[in-house]
């Protein structure tokens, strides 16, 4: 039986990629939200072969009513929510141009963008599927985080978001446990998209193989122990066995294997706020206005 998604964020980058991996590679039917019309449509019809379908729905993430709208109208359509992927993220082209820059010289318009359209947008939609999924006994929702949401990465507010969205997915899955419902958190890689452009790093083709491993191909025992925790690409990569769309698994500095390793043995540890013995990282290593240069499409 064909899967039910809901992907957010989907007109590019990494919510682009998983849609079309779940449409494309695994038959699913995909409801893809964002705000760009034409975009959508694009990615609809960029659906090759006899598989799956992409919905394209022009939503505000920001706008609770019209989501809650459309949640209700795609889970009394197909009678069911298998999957929920809160991709949308407005904090990249918002904090790009004051790389460099301290919190207090940031306009507060930054900080906003990462919590509107990122952890407040992800918990609205979860809070909106939640009960469908309740009753179906069943359901995986996936927020895409990232590094950032243990240790300082680019600006205060990137990390306060990433940080909400690890704690929301641990959160949400203490109080779903009980009805079969799964939520838990996926780091990407450095990424190369329309915005990012990490050397060697990963596309979200690969990135979408790894939510589609997550909903496809990871036994309902071992999805059960991820349940409430951050799981890393290139981990689900390793375990079942899928590439980028090289053939091969990506490896720049901030996403092939020895990074991978680097980041579940830095997340294992605990967050410097709860350590007293250990140092504040510097701001300056991922604070820069060379680290502008990493998102030429912000």
């Amino acid at each position: 039986m064909y899967k039910v998604c809901i992907v957010t964020g989907a007109s590019r980058g990494l919510g682009r990629g998983i849609a079309k991996v779940l449409a494309e590679e695994r038959s699913a039917t995909v409801y893809a939200t964002a705000r760009s019309e034409a975009a959508l449509n694009d990615l609809a019809s960029s659906i090759k072969g006899n598989t799956g379908v992409i919905h394209p729905v022009v939503l505000d993430q920001s706008d609770d009513s019209a989501v809650e709208k459309f949640i209700t109208t795609v889970a009394e359509k197909e009678r069911r929510i298998d999957l929920l992927v809160n991709s949308a993220y407005g904090g990249l082209t918002a904090m790009t141009p004051h790389f460099g820059k301290p919190f207090w010289e940031r306009p507060i318009s930054v900080f906003d963008a990462s919590i509107d359209i990122g952890l407040r947008s992800a918990f609205v939609s979860s809070a909106f599927v939640a009960p469908h999924m309740v009753r179906q006994k069943s359901g995986l929702i996936v927020q895409v985080s990232s590094f950032g949401g243990h240790s300082y990465l680019f600006d205060v507010g990137y990390g306060v978001g990433k940080a909400g969205l690890d704690r929301l997915s641990a959160d949400m899955a203490t109080e779903l446990g009980e009805y079969g419902v799964k939520s838990l958190t996926l780091y990407p890689g450095g990424a190369v998209t329309e915005i990012a452009q990490f050397p060697g790093g990963e596309t979200p083709t690969f990135t979408g193989r790894s939510v589609a491993a997550l909903l496809h191909d990871t036994p309902e025992e071992d999805l059960a122990n991820l349940n409430g925790k951050v799981v890393l690409t290139m981990e689900l990569a390793l375990k079942h066995g899928f590439t980028d769309l090289t053939g091969a698994l990506p490896d720049g500095p901030f996403s092939g294997e020895d990074s991978a390793r680097n980041v579940r043995a830095a997340i294992s540890k605990t967050p410097v706020q709860y350590s007293v013995d250990d140092a504040l990282p510097d701001p300056n290593e991922t604070n820069s206005s060379d680290a502008a240069g990493l998102f030429p499409g912000a």
